[in-house]
């Protein structure tokens, strides 16, 4: 099996979503890592850093959103560079605020899966395209 171009971790809790996402990204060059606790989350980023950090906010119950948060600014700290991006069912304008200087872009979940994927796959490509030495 070939390595795939690029990969993204995908913190989240619902092994709904991560099966959606799973399904999204099957058939593309893009290695897709769920896991669904802070603790593997860093146990993957002490391996191998991603081209790309998602990261859900609500990880303990739907509605504290610290968890998350908390580790966004942790991963960060840790981990210069790292591209995260949020990908919550909560769009508060504070947390956004919050978050502003630590990520790369903010999703809602009420996302149509293939709009999602081209977002993604256009956001790894230019990501790609600024790191590209010419």
């Amino acid at each position: 099996m070939s390595k795939k171009k690029f990969s993204i971790i995908h913190l989240e809790d619902s092994s709904d979503v991560t099966d959606l996402m799973s399904l999204i990204f099957e058939n593309e060059d893009i290695d897709y890592k769920p896991v669904h606790t802070v603790s593997d989350a860093f146990q993957c980023l002490e391996k191998d850093i991603p081209h790309l950090m998602l990261v859900d906010l609500c990880l303990e119950n739907d509605i504290d959103p610290e968890p998350g948060i908390s580790f966004i600014k942790k991963a960060y700290r840790s981990y210069p560079g790292i591209n995260m991006m949020v990908l919550s069912n909560r769009g508060d304008l504070w947390i956004r605020n919050e978050l502003e200087k630590y990520i790369i872009d903010y999703e809602l979940k009420i996302f149509r899966p293939s709009i999602f994927k081209e977002k993604l796959k256009e956001m790894l490509k230019k990501m790609e395209d600024n790191n590209d030495p010419k």
